[in-house]
């Protein structure tokens, strides 16, 4: 008996739809794509339990007649590739002819047609290996794919959907991808018949950036168009200020279509050395336009990737675009001042100007008072009434209504002395208490701070330590109960890409914990009714789209341990003293003390070192005395 045999059409068919539908948002994709190469300038997409329940895709475009209805449920049938020369000039968005074939091999499918100038319609079914006849149906010109109970039949991929709202941020994020780069095309998305996108007919790609992902956003990109060696590049690059901490925010299109490429990122990643942080990502929206004979664009079944026939060229011009539109630009950061709300004697909420330099004149006079309070024990160095709120270094006032907390890892408060515990309970906690410096430590360009040790110098990153110290802190918390939160009297609002949302619903029990009180507040947009007290006088609606951007790269969703990490890491670098602010000598007493009390106080959550130390026999080797 031979091994060797043909495979069914029905099993050929699964193979191809397993290479090409990943998920609902696969069957977007593909149809959308097929709309708008049927010249639709009017597409509406209607969804129904994250589009396993139903997709529905309607166009405007020029429809197929009888002939064309029969066949475009067959296996590699196309109206878009005649030739093996077509290969090499692809045009359109979609090509392989094996899209129809495979969604109808794993769902049930309905399309209705009509084309345009033709006085009726016509209808075929089909589901799994079951094709039923055409019939004669009522329709506009334009064509309607429904596509239901998607993998029916093929179990095994079934079980592996998400819920319904985490699969219809996956579908938002592919329209996002087609939209952006066809402005010129009216969108009109439901899902349970709630409208989700209506995204109207405009010739700028920088209204259609404001649908997806807020005003705020599109109003600080720069624009940028260039044509040279047969390259055109479009589109809008953000300022270095409105850089994300995700890859996401980066969308790349050629010739109409959403790519990834090595080459591209490189290249931008290049042109923004030196404007950004390491570990920040601009946000851009790069339009290419080339030969289609320079590029083979049936890499992958997706055809989500790419093959340049010379990418030095590509590189090169995306690099040079990019750096020269930057040195035509002012890419000074504005300065975002927090509104300071207060209330009126009418009752109504004003702004002031001066509110934030008064909160910090506040702060220091309170640290200030309480070390004129401190009772000092008999200890191995400085000790401090347990009173004391680590609040009193992270900048916020141990007064005004917050509960005080002292919960380093590290140490206990003696309730009794009301002092901090002394090198004996830090023993039994399994902890050396370090000899703290032996003279005064002092602050140069109010970023380090320099002291004298029994052996020599040591000097300190001010904002890496007190990262450290608090990172220490909110994991100790953690470990015992929610972090302590705050409710905002007005709740900010925040603009949100579709797929951010789900992360809401993905991870809320963490984010409670954590101190946060999120909730939708309309499309697109974000409610900050808590936050946790330590980030008070942070930014709240940049935070939390920093820590949504976190949460929606994590590379294993299940892995909660080290997006509370992640979460807790910028937390204490958002709360911390930072570079170029001037400390008091107490506050400076304090850090050093906290100092000697925290674990892995060398480095901090980001790995950076806190401190450096120089020995006296590496002074004297410098200063030639041995």
């Amino acid at each position: 008996m031979p091994c060797i045999h043909v495979l069914p059409d029905l099993l050929v068919n699964k193979i191809a739809a397993g290479e090409v539908i990943e998920r609902p948002a696969s069957v977007i994709k593909e149809l959308v794509e097929n709309s708008l190469d049927a010249g639709a300038r009017n597409i509406e997409i209607a969804i129904e339990h994250g589009g396993q329940k139903l997709i529905r895709v309607t166009d405007d475009g020029e429809g197929m007649d009888r002939e064309d209805l029969a066949l475009c449920i067959h296996p590699h049938a196309t109206s878009k590739i005649q030739s093996d020369d077509d290969l090499t000039s692809i045009r359109t968005m979609g090509f392989r002819g094996e899209a129809l074939a495979s969604i109808a091999s794993i769902a049930q499918m309905r399309i209705v047609s009509r084309r345009r100038g033709a006085d009726e319609a016509y209808e075929i079914r089909a589901a799994g290996d079951r094709i039923e006849p055409l019939s004669a149906a009522a329709g506009p010109p334009g064509t309607t794919i429904e596509v239901r109970e998607l993998f029916f039949n093929v179990p095994a991929r079934q079980k592996f959907l998400r819920t319904a709202q985490t699969e219809m941020g996956h579908i938002s994020e592919q329209i996002a991808r087609v939209a952006l780069v066809h402005p010129e095309v009216e969108f009109r998305v439901t899902h349970n018949g709630r409208v989700v996108h209506h995204l109207r007919s405009t010739n700028q790609m920088r209204a259609r950036i404001a649908d997806f992902f807020g005003r705020e956003l599109a109003e600080n990109l720069l624009s940028l168009s260039r044509t040279e060696r047969g390259v055109t590049i479009s589109g809008l690059v953000g300022l270095p200020a409105y850089s994300r901490s995700s890859q996401k925010w980066q969308y790349l299109f050629l010739n109409g279509r959403y790519i990834r490429d090595r080459f591209i990122s490189h290249a931008v990643r290049e042109a923004y050395r030196g404007l950004l942080d390491p570990n920040r990502f601009p946000v851009i929206f790069l339009a290419l336009t080339i030969d289609p004979h320079a590029v083979d664009v049936n890499v992958h079944p997706t055809k989500i990737e790419v093959r340049w026939r010379d990418s030095n060229i590509i590189y090169s011009q995306v690099l040079s675009c990019l750096r020269d539109r930057f040195l035509n630009a002012d890419l000074t950061a504005s300065l975002k001042m927090g509104s300071a709300v207060t209330v009126s004697t009418n009752g109504e909420d004003t702004e002031s100007e001066t509110a934030a330099e008064n909160r910090r004149q506040e702060i220091r006079q309170s640290i200030a008072d309480f070390f004129k309070r401190a009772t000092p024990v008999v200890g191995p160095g400085p000790v401090y009434d347990a009173r004391q709120s680590f609040d009193g270094v992270s900048r916020t006032p141990p007064s005004g209504g917050l509960s005080q907390r002292s919960f380093s890892p590290t140490f206990t408060p003696d309730r009794s002395t009301g002092a901090f515990a002394t090198e004996q309970t830090l023993s039994a906690y399994g902890m050396k208490a370090e000899e703290p410096p032996a003279g005064q430590t002092i602050q140069i360009h109010n970023t380090y701070l320099v002291a004298e040790t029994g052996e020599g110098v040591v000097i300190i990153d001010q904002h890496a330590l007190h990262e450290r110290i608090l990172f220490e802190q909110l994991s100790e918390q953690f470990s015992r109960g929610p972090l302590e939160a705050q409710r905002i009297l007005i709740p900010e609002t925040v603009d949100v890409s579709p797929d951010q949302i789900t992360v809401i619903e993905e991870h809320d029990e963490t984010l409670k914990r954590l101190g946060f009180e999120l909730s939708p507040y309309g499309p697109g947009t974000l409610a900050i009714h808590a936050a946790p007290t330590l980030l008070k006088d942070e930014r709240m609606n940049d935070f939390t789209r920093d820590m949504l951007d976190r949460l929606a790269d994590q590379s294993n969703p299940a892995s909660t341990e080290q997006i509370i990490n992640d979460l807790l890491s910028m937390m204490a670098c958002k709360a911390a003293v930072k570079a170029g602010d001037r400390l008091t000598d107490e506050e400076i007493t304090a850090l050093m003390a906290k100092r000697h009390l925290v674990e892995r106080s060398s480095n901090c959550p980001h790995g950076r070192p806190t401190s450096l130390r120089l020995s006296l026999d590496d002074l004297e080797k410098q200063f030639k005395r041995v």
